[in-house]
């Protein structure tokens, strides 16, 4: 039986390593003949990098061209086009020196050709042209960033915040790919504050650091509580079952206020009272949040006004008694069409759109805003929520 047993344990080995040989993918080398080198090579330079154009070898079974090269100096990276392209871009340097980049021929039986070298000298690379753009300026509750990326390029602009050991540590990452980005960073004191940013792209490299002290202005939160709907001539009635008080409700993701579809009013107002008088910094807008197929779509509002008023005259009609405070139009970070949302749109739509008042506006109470048009371009419009950031102390009134 233990003689038995024993052959049997060997048998089953036997089938289970088999069962577990790996099996060859892709075509295997049927010769060792390596094809014939890139001619006729054209180099141009781009930002952080550089595009080869060239004449491709006769061999049938070519399959690539890769580009050999260093980034750092040390660790070696490839890139590749196909054998049905006569070009090939590199990218990821963080500087303007000369690299050595070797092109290499690989056929179907995975024989490579002997290299050609060819030597590179990026242009500027975007982390470094987006820096020198970067603007840094107290704003209310923090600080607000802003920066231009026409190149629309795959960045990070980290915020750092010195502590009480003088140390500098992480406060604000903000990830973009717009051409006109911006940043902000709220809930700080009325104090100066010491702060260290630099932006990173898609392969590690740095810009320099820059050194910032700023004062936040003051800021609060409006309380929603005291938040309520007048009745102003010519605003749009809301669906019973999605109310105005829908955007105060605390609840961004749930169902949204909204106006009737086929209304013949268009653009269309509604106008709420903030309780308490005070001036308007920002207003942070969360679109209908039910599903990520709303985002940038729908009535989602796209372009609109914000108008105020202090005292507030239920029986007068049109815009006399109310003063303009905001141009507004909601911008979708990728420029993605309609259905189609990168990672970026979808943290801008639940995080809330922000739209900043001028700060030389006049103390408000009441707020009216005119919807001009919506994403969808249809006759009515949807909001998730809405929050109301400024100063409200009794002495903005004397100001």
């Amino acid at each position: 039986m233990k003689y038995c047993l024993n052959i049997l344990i060997i048998m089953l080995s036997i089938a289970l390593f088999g069962s577990c040989k790996e099996e060859p993918i892709g075509q295997q080398p049927v010769d060792d003949i390596p094809p014939g080198k890139v001619t006729d090579v054209t180099v141009r330079s781009i930002a952080g990098g550089a595009v080869f154009h060239y004449s491709l070898p006769a061999d049938e079974d070519l399959m690539c061209i890769k580009a050999v090269y260093s980034i750092d100096g040390q660790t070696e990276v490839e890139s590749k086009a196909s054998a049905f392209v006569d070009s090939l871009q590199i990218q990821g340097f963080g500087d303007t020196i000369q690299y050595q980049v070797r092109l290499i021929a690989v056929d179907k039986s995975r024989n490579e050709s002997e290299s050609h070298a060819e030597t590179i000298k990026p242009l500027l690379p975007d982390v470094l042209a987006i820096s020198e753009t970067l603007d840094i300026v107290p704003d209310f509750g923090g600080l607000l960033a802003t920066w231009n990326n026409p190149n629309r390029a795959e960045i990070s602009v980290n915020v750092e915040l010195e502590d009480h050991n003088r140390e500098y540590v992480p406060k604000e990452t903000f990830y973009s790919s717009t051409a006109d980005g911006k940043g902000t960073v709220r809930g700080m004191d009325t104090i100066p504050v010491y702060f260290r940013t630099y932006i990173q792209d898609h392969w590690g490299n740095r810009s320099r650091l820059r050194y910032d002290t700023i004062t936040p202005i003051f800021e609060t939160e409006f309380d929603k509580s005291k938040f309520a709907t007048i009745t102003t001539p010519g605003d749009a009635n809301m669906l019973g079952s999605h109310p105005l008080s829908n955007i105060w409700n605390g609840n961004p993701g749930g169902a949204p206020c909204s106006s009737p579809a086929g209304g013949t009013l268009w653009p269309q107002p509604f106008s709420f009272d903030l309780g308490v008088p005070g001036k308007i910094s920002r207003l942070r807008l969360y679109q209908r949040g039910d599903g990520d197929a709303y985002i940038f779509y729908e009535g989602n509002l796209r372009n609109f006004e914000v108008w105020g008023c202090l005292n507030f005259n239920p029986a007068l009609e049109g815009w006399g008694q109310w003063t303009k405070l905001m141009e507004c139009e909601s911008v979708k970070p990728s420029g993605l069409p309609t259905g189609q949302n990168s990672v970026e749109d979808v943290d801008v739509a639940k995080n809330g759109e922000e739209f900043i008042n001028d700060p030389t506006n006049p103390p408000v109470r009441y707020l009216r805003i005119l919807v001009k048009r919506t994403w969808a371009d249809g006759t009515n419009f949807q909001i998730g929520e809405v929050d109301i950031f400024g100063d409200n102390r009794p002495s903005v009134l004397q100001q």
